[in-house]
């Protein structure tokens, strides 16, 4: 890719040692694995969704995920309610879970 290119989008991401090319201004780099959309929602549009949790004190929290429908961000959102040994849950009374567009 270009190196402007890799510079404004992609300076999170390694370059390949010894890939820059003097004469085309290019360079490799290696994207990692989840850094760009999959194959299968290429195309789509990503939503925000706020999903809530209970602790296990009791405590309600939401956290917001990005994902092109709510079943993906509800996978996000189990998986990372098991890192935090939080529960999935509706939201409190009063409360609602969003969508963003």
């Amino acid at each position: 890719m270009k190196y402007s290119q890799y510079k404004q989008r992609y300076a999170d991401c390694e370059a390949v040692a010894g890939s820059y090319d003097k004469g085309t201004k290019s360079i490799e780099i290696i994207i990692p694995e989840g850094r760009m959309k999959k194959s299968g929602v290429r195309g789509e549009t990503f939503k925000g969704y706020e999903l809530w949790s209970k602790g296990p004190d009791g405590d309600y929290g939401y956290t917001p995920y990005r994902a092109t429908c709510e079943e993906n961000a509800m996978k996000q959102h189990i998986k990372n309610c098991k890192l935090q040994g939080r529960t999935p849950c509706d939201p409190p009374e009063g409360r609602i879970a969003r969508i963003y567009l």
